[in-house]
């Protein structure tokens, strides 16, 4: 967990129970993979194909298309990961948590394996690995 830090001779006292959400926030980015919008991949949706804006191991993102918050369906996912022993083939229960503003749906992954979890993981790796590779590079460096 991160703690709320308190600055030395400050009055505050050390409350365990105080979070540093930015320290959460910024963690959480490092781990979610936002697709370009040329490069985003698709997947059904009660009954709907919907184009994917980001991913990590503990949700997904999509573009709304008239759904609404609570919304579960089964989804699968055929994750692109070189090199990977066994099956890429992802299936989950998917859940909206909440529709932003700007019509993106926020969702869960629910009830998935370490496996699963650690598939994930591996893909959005694999998905920051081959973004950089393909960065133009700056000369002067």
């Amino acid at each position: 967990m991160f703690w709320k830090k308190v600055k030395p001779g400050s009055d505050q006292l050390k409350d365990p129970d105080i979070l540093d959400t930015h320290d959460c926030e910024n963690q959480r980015e490092a781990f979610r993979y936002v697709f370009d919008e040329k490069e985003r991949i698709t997947v059904r949706f009660l009954d709907k194909t919907v184009s994917v804006t980001d991913i990590s191991a503990g949700g997904i993102s999509f573009i709304n298309k008239g759904f609404s918050r609570y919304d579960a369906d089964h989804i699968q996912l055929d994750l692109d990961i070189p090199k990977y022993l066994g099956s890429t083939l992802f299936s989950a229960l998917v859940r909206i948590l909440f529709i932003s503003r700007d019509q993106i749906c926020h969702c869960i992954f629910e009830n998935c394996t370490i496996e699963q979890y650690e598939m994930l993981h591996r893909y959005v790796l694999e998905l920051q690995k081959k973004r950089l590779r393909n960065r133009p590079h700056d000369p002067a460096h």
